[in-house]
């Protein structure tokens, strides 16, 4: 019986276990494809924004707001998995609206996203982008 209350115990500590979390500044520079979804039309674009990552057994989970030229704002909310320095996902940015893999390495991170090649994608069909963060410490008590 005392086994049986220890499993049931500690099986949630074991199932949930512990999340981390990181709060960053990312800085992007990018290239987008206008009118279409080759390069032959590229126009530039960068942002800066503010992000959080969630990491809990594995799973990852993004979320980023941020400034951007040309579209002025953008977002970003991504799924994958990895640790908080490295990791895989499938982001989707609500504007301007593309959806595509997400490669962390470190402190660099890059996207490849495909979008709809309308107004809700700022007419563009791809993006490319490269990023480089730097992670914000958590203020003492």
């Amino acid at each position: 019986m005392k086994k049986l209350i220890t499993i049931i115990l500690l099986a949630p500590i074991l199932i949930l276990g512990q999340t981390n979390k990181r709060n960053f500044i990312e800085g992007n520079v990018g290239l987008a494809s206008i009118y279409g979804y080759d390069f032959n039309e590229a126009f530039p674009g960068l942002s800066v924004l503010y992000g959080k990552t969630f990491e809990k057994n594995g799973l990852i989970t993004e979320l980023q707001v941020g400034l951007a030229a040309p579209s002025v704002m953008t977002g970003k909310i991504g799924l994958g998995i990895g640790s908080l320095e490295n990791n895989f996902q499938i982001a989707v940015r609500p504007w301007p609206f593309f959806i595509g893999p997400q490669i962390k390495l470190n402190k660099l991170s890059f996207s490849v996203e495909v979008g709809t090649d309308s107004w809700v994608s700022f007419d563009s069909g791809l993006i490319t982008t490269i990023g480089y963060r730097w992670d914000l410490k958590k203020k003492n008590k």
